[in-house]
């Protein structure tokens, strides 16, 4: 299965993968929805942030990434609606 991730500086030597911290963890955003992840790019962009690309890479990829850095990963599923203030946080930034 694929996801799609938002990377800065794709491909490049200091490339580097959008994060937030939660709770003390840092988290790292696995959408399963092309549009959702491009949505989520545009609300970054939209505060000022630098704009990542949205790659599509293997979920088990991230996952491992994410286990082998001491990362949680949140899987961004189709049609997700948030029940809470920190779910909120996987489809809209914080400001």
């Amino acid at each position: 299965m694929f996801v799609h991730v938002l990377l800065y500086e794709s491909g490049k030597e200091n490339e580097g993968i959008h994060s937030l911290e939660l709770n003390g963890n840092t988290v790292i955003l696995m959408f399963e929805e092309l549009d959702d992840a491009e949505r989520y790019c545009g609300l970054l962009e939209a505060q000022d942030f630098p704009k990542p690309s949205v790659e599509k890479i293997g979920r088990a990829e991230i996952e491992m990434f994410c286990m082998e850095s001491g990362y949680e990963c949140r899987f961004v599923e189709e049609g997700f609606i948030p029940s809470t203030d920190e779910e909120r946080l996987l489809i809209s930034p914080p400001e």
